[in-house]
């Protein structure tokens, strides 16, 4: 009877150890892991634009908005790493973004998400670093002298997924929409898009590229491609666009762009009448009118498709 009392008690003891260490182990694994990220480095750096920085459990986004147009590049720092996304329009802005990075002292790589060179213009100040873009944006990067003037190495192209630096990111397109090929990437794990110039953040669009009297649509295209944005990341925390920052509300900008866009072709195509009456046929009207309905919005490329934008004798955007 005593021993049976004794292998009882045992029994018992190894069980409320048992038990012990499988609540301490729980206890550990449901804990936040969290990085602790130095000081931010000093927002005066940027003396061309403003900074924004949103830090979260183990990762911290930097936007980078500089005052013209307003080119955004995004900075994805990691514990250890650092992602560039896009780095503006001209070596002038990419010397204080260097400066920013090199306060940061991290390994870095960068993402380009699309052939334009507002987003390529900064290159020459970091051809020491691995550049990536979605396999036809790489393509047409290679080909591009503009860009291979200031970047001589090879843009390496991602199809599918790809881990760049401490993260995964899944890399999409739209073709025939803002420009030919509108590359997209995102990171599921934290719930972050980034669209390049797919989506803008209550600035006016680039409609250059919008050729209304052609057989494909762009304005068409790039509605669809929105739209398929809106049904896959919705959910997700953060939005990170080409011009003027990021979003939460993914939805409510990605609508905001629909509905801009859907004006901007109705009034372009004549089938919508602009203030005062009547249908616009110059590009200064056009213009004009989306500045009336729109009056908050940033410059961004909305000029551009002006006559004269690009060179003497431009004749603007090819819309009538």
């Amino acid at each position: 009877m005593m021993k049976y009392s004794n292998l009882n008690f045992w029994l018992i003891a190894i069980l409320a150890t048992t038990l012990i260490v499988s609540c301490t182990n729980d206890d550990e694994s449901s804990q936040t892991e969290v990085v602790v990220f130095e000081t931010a480095p000093s927002s005066a750096i940027i003396t061309t634009g403003s900074v924004n920085v949103i830090t979260e459990n183990t990762v911290r986004y930097h936007t980078i908005d500089f005052t013209q147009a307003p080119y955004t590049v995004t900075i994805i720092e990691t514990e250890n790493e650092v992602v560039i996304v896009d780095l503006g329009p001209a070596p002038v802005f990419a010397v204080e973004l260097k400066t920013y990075l090199d306060v940061i002292n991290k390994t870095g790589s960068v993402i380009i998400t699309h052939n334009h060179g507002d987003h390529y213009g900064g290159a020459v100040n970091f051809t020491d670093l691995d550049f990536y873009a979605e396999s036809t944006i790489a393509n047409q990067l290679n080909n591009t002298s503009d860009f291979t003037d200031i970047y001589p190495n090879n843009v390496i192209g991602v199809s599918g997924t790809q881990t760049i630096g401490d993260l995964t990111f899944s890399f999409g397109k739209v073709s025939n929409a803002e420009t030919g090929e509108n590359g997209y990437f995102y990171n599921e794990e934290h719930k972050i898009l980034f669209s390049g110039d797919l989506v803008y953040n209550l600035s006016h669009p680039y409609l250059r590229e919008y050729t209304p009297n052609d057989t494909n649509d762009e304005i068409d295209n790039w509605i669809a491609g929105l739209n398929v944005l809106k049904t896959n990341f919705s959910a997700y925390n953060h939005l990170f666009v080409g011009h003027n920052g990021s979003r939460s509300d993914i939805e409510v900008v990605i609508d905001e762009n629909i509905d801009y866009l859907q004006n901007a072709q109705g009034i372009i195509n004549g089938t919508q009448t602009i203030t005062g009456g009547g249908i616009a046929t110059t590009h200064q009207q056009v213009i004009d009118e989306l500045e009336l309905l729109y009056p908050n919005y940033l410059e961004a490329g909305l000029f551009l498709s002006l006559p004269d934008a690009f060179f003497p004798g431009d004749p603007g955007a090819d819309w009538f």
